[in-house]
């Protein structure tokens, strides 16, 4: 091989086993966030008022999204980018001042934060669709000490995955969630079985538990970094070719973070769209009650929302593992002038590449596969809801939009394209503040998820015309290696919705026990098709490596390619 090629295969490598870590983590992590959710709804009470405890606890969420967003202000992206690109120079002990300079940086942040939330509240809360103005207000406070700390936890997480480290990142992903849980289940057991107490407090202690998992994560960083600090060491007599001083990395830190916040929080923003105009929207143009509404909501945007961030959460996992190998890989190629002709960024090219096929073999059957048991899956962790079947289809849908998106945005960020990565997150959101209003009212509650799918199509399609400028990127050869992957998802939705229907038929009523050995059962039929499918043309070889030549071996499969040959 080359030395382009062993460079190329082992960022391919490293960004291969970042995203096996962190997606992972993401779907552990996401699992807990959706299977605490059956005892919690149970133990909070009749469905109508389980589902208001569920938006209201979504309503908080949804302002500490937007608040985590800002104290952050994508310092622990910009920091993880900064840190791999100053490595890749041999500038270790700016890279080390760096991330110092950010963590007491981001310390000052989460307490302003923290304060903003506290004292904000009463007016952030006066818009949402809560019952009263004091249950917001309570929930939204609940989440203060967690903005706190959070912003430390992030850019503990940038320092390993500057060093393109993810395990320690991920570890800690999965005790937060695991001790939220179990901290958010024993609280509102006692407060709602044991006491009687009421939802609201169950409620805000379940927010409140984003803090005990925040202190937990922090603490495993904490012992990953002493347990391997001989691999973050710097040799003592290694001396920087550049000097900058502390102000200029403070500036450089804010320069570099100030796009990540604007274009990572679209999804966030997308959401306190829906939040803050649903209601108020729907009360002029439908007939239904404000009772109605508030379920109509909760349905949509609280319960289908958390089962689809399970699938988001993988794109997000691939794209914030992209960043550092990626800015590694570009700053190389710019800085050695690697730069000739049609392919005059060909390992940038290829990791670009890599990372979409990534995408498209992890997101499309997860998407559809979802979109095709959204009825038993709905009906195994919520009330029974046939609204719940239809929203949780097209939220699927949306997830494809958001995780490509988060792909694309990531990838032009770690190039240094931040006003291109800006500007497309502009453009999405004016399309979906625009649409709201008219697709309501067409479509009904489906319009703001609809809404939302084509300001995140059109936030992709931006930064592909970008990156097609930027990097004379081939789209035809991307195109071929996407076309068995899709076609394969496609044909595994299928598969597993005429299993669901078929299933059906011995399971008619909607039940949970019924719907988990629905999932079950369509789960591992649509499982084995795309594993076989995937076997047969060969593109699991990009996530599996040497394991899918013994998997064929193993299960008999031919690839395309023989089979084409032996005729």
């Amino acid at each position: 091989m080359s030395d382009k090629q062993i460079r190329e295969h082992t960022a391919e490598e490293k960004m291969n086993a970042g995203s096996a870590w962190m997606s992972a983590a993401s779907i552990l992590s996401r699992v807990l966030g959706v299977i605490y959710i059956i005892p919690w709804m149970a133990w909070m009470g009749e469905p109508q008022v389980a589902n208001e405890a569920n938006a209201l606890f979504n309503i908080g969420y949804k302002w500490y999204a937007i608040f985590i967003a800002i104290a952050i202000a994508g310092v622990p992206g910009a920091i993880s980018k900064q840190i791999a690109n100053y490595n890749a120079r041999g500038e270790y002990w700016t890279a080390r001042r760096l991330f110092k300079s950010g963590l007491i940086l981001m310390a000052i942040s989460g307490v302003v934060s923290a304060a903003l939330l506290w004292i904000l509240a009463p007016q952030l809360a006066s818009n949402t669709p809560a019952r009263s103005l004091d249950y917001a207000v309570t929930v939204i406070r609940s989440l203060v000490p967690a903005l706190a700390i959070i912003p430390i936890l992030s850019i503990l997480r940038g320092f390993f995955q500057g060093h393109q480290d993810m395990k320690p990142s991920a570890i800690s992903q999965i005790l937060e969630q695991l001790f939220r849980v179990i901290y958010m289940l024993v609280a509102v057991y006692i407060i709602r079985m044991t006491l009687n107490g009421s939802m609201v407090n169950a409620v805000a202690q379940s927010t409140f538990a984003a803090f005990i998992g925040a202190v937990v994560a922090i603490g495993s960083l904490g012992y990953y970094f002493i347990k391997n600090r001989s691999e973050y060491q710097i040799p003592a007599n290694h001396v920087d070719t550049i000097s900058v001083s502390t102000w200029s990395l403070l500036k450089e830190i804010i320069k570099v973070a100030i796009p990540f916040i604007i274009a990572g929080a679209a999804i966030e923003v997308s959401q306190l769209i829906d939040t803050n105009t649903f209601i108020p929207i729907m009360e002029r143009v439908s007939d239904l009650s404000h009772s109605a509404l508030i379920n109509e909501y909760a349905v949509f945007s609280a319960n289908a929302n958390k089962l689809v961030t399970v699938v988001i959460s993988l794109a997000i996992a691939i794209s914030s593992v992209s960043i550092p190998v990626l800015s590694s890989t570009y700053t190389n190629e710019l800085t050695h002038q690697v730069r000739k002709s049609r392919q005059e960024w060909p390992e940038t090219i290829a990791l670009v590449t890599h990372n979409i096929q990534l995408f498209a073999i992890v997101m499309l059957p997860s998407a559809l596969g979802m979109a095709a048991v959204a009825r038993p899956l709905y009906t195994m962790i919520y009330p029974y809801d046939p609204s719940g079947t239809w929203f949780l289809q097209l939220s699927s849908i949306m997830a494809i939009a958001m995780g490509l998106f988060n792909v694309l945005v990531n990838n032009m960020q770690a190039m240094d394209y931040q006003k291109d990565a800006i500007l497309g997150m502009v453009i999405g959101m004016v399309a979906k503040l625009a649409l709201q209003y008219p697709l309501l009212a067409l479509f009904g509650t489906s319009g703001a998820m609809i809404s939302s799918i084509i300001g995140f199509g059109l936030m992709s399609v931006y930064y592909l015309i970008r990156i097609r400028v930027i990097l004379d990127f081939p789209y035809g050869q991307l195109l071929q290696k996407l076309r068995t992957i899709i076609l394969s998802a496609i044909i595994m939705a299928v598969v597993a919705y005429i299993a669901h229907w078929a299933v059906r038929l011995a399971i008619p009523d909607p039940n949970k026990i019924g719907s988990l050995i629905s999932v079950a059962i369509v789960g591992i039929i649509g499982a084995w098709t795309y594993l076989l499918l995937g076997l047969r043309y060969q593109f699991l070889d990009l996530v599996l490596g040497n394991k899918a030549v013994m998997l064929r071996r193993l299960l008999g499969v031919t690839t395309y390619d023989e089979k084409y040959a032996r005729r």
